[in-house]
């Protein structure tokens, strides 16, 4: 059976104070088979009395007091165990005849209540700084807990967001076909059983860049069924960012909100671009789009409707502090920023 650490603290501890107590009626002269097994019966009297003492804190719940409270339960409580210490200790130092001479002074007796109560705070200071170590060892473990699984609850949810406003975008774009061009419909419908296939077996939060690019890629093409030529896509992606895994759908959102609210406003449509570059131990990916001048809301982040901001929730979420997201306009061009750890890849899943 595992030796708790409280029982080895107990055990040391006394053990240590048994040791003390022979060592000096050694060192005077006085140590016999008979004083020295009275020592070792007083550490286990201090052994019992301490381990009572601590059931009684566990079921009063003294870890829960403030810090006031504590203290004055702990002095009350060293005066008690000491008293009762030294009252066993004098009664059994009498009924073995172990003293050649006089005890029953205030001298002695002072002292031994000093001695004893000092030993009581001490192990007082020991438990309760230890409790308190382990509270919060505890605390913030369950913290560490509670914040993971909010956090992936969080993240589940916008994916659950995620993936009906691409379907129900997508479908719409298919169902203008199917009178007028059958045969690109059917073609459509299976890019769209290719993309639906892939997002519901796929369960993880991040994805390699290479399959959410091939993933933007047959958006794009159910796309260019309502722009045909006016709608252009440009991609500029180092080798080496392909393996480098990003949030699943993000590339896809936020082109979907390029067009929705940047180049669905323009009748001669526009293009999209995406860049992808590391630097310094980062994924860099910027995304442009072309943007109507006259369209006030492009001026404002927040309107920019839900992949701007899931975005930035989202990388929030997976990275902290770690990772980076700015949006501005350059002139006709809206402008996204990304940056992503590649160190903190490890992490998710």
């Amino acid at each position: 059976m595992k030796l708790s650490k409280y029982l080895a603290f107990q055990i040391v501890g006394w053990g240590v104070f048994a040791c003390f107590s022979i060592y000096i009626a050694n060192i005077t002269h006085e140590l016999t088979w008979k004083l020295f097994t009275f020592d070792i019966f007083l550490s286990l009297i201090g052994f019992s009395l301490t381990h009572l003492y601590r059931n009684y804190i566990k079921k009063q719940q003294w870890v829960f007091f403030n810090t006031e409270k504590i203290i004055f339960n702990c002095t009350i409580a060293s005066i008690l165990l000491s008293v009762i210490y030294n009252g066993i200790y004098f009664a059994l130092l009498l009924g073995a005849n172990l003293s050649k001479s006089p005890i029953m002074t205030i001298n002695v007796l002072w002292g031994a209540f000093i001695s004893m109560f000092l030993l009581f705070s001490i192990w007082n200071l020991f438990y309760f700084l230890w409790m308190y170590i382990e509270k919060s060892r505890k605390t913030q473990i369950e913290t560490l807990k509670i914040e993971g699984m909010l956090k992936d609850i969080e993240l589940k949810s916008l994916r659950a967001n995620l993936q009906p406003h691409f379907i129900f975008n997508s479908l719409n774009n298919i169902r203008a076909l199917v009178d007028e061009n059958p045969e690109q419909a059917r073609d459509a419908i299976t890019k769209m059983s290719n993309i639906l296939r892939s997002l519901i077996t796929k369960q993880d939060l991040v994805d390699l860049l290479q399959n959410e690019l091939n993933l933007v890629e047959d958006y794009l093409s159910l796309e260019k069924i309502r722009f045909e030529e006016r709608l252009i896509f440009k991609k500029e992606i180092q080798a080496e960012c392909l393996t480098v895994k990003i949030p699943t759908m993000m590339l896809q959102t936020l082109i979907e909100n390029a067009i929705k609210h940047g180049i669905s406003y323009k009748e001669e449509g526009g293009a999209i671009s995406i860049k992808a570059f590391i630097n310094q131990n980062f994924l860099n990916i910027e995304i442009e789009n072309d943007i109507e001048l006259n369209q006030q809301n492009v001026a404002h982040t927040h309107s920019l409707g839900f992949g701007l901001d899931s975005t930035k929730q989202r990388l929030k979420l997976l990275y902290n502090e770690k990772s980076s997201f700015q949006f501005e306009k350059k002139n006709d061009r809206a402008v996204v920023k990304i940056k992503i750890p590649i160190n903190h890849q490890n992490d998710l899943k």
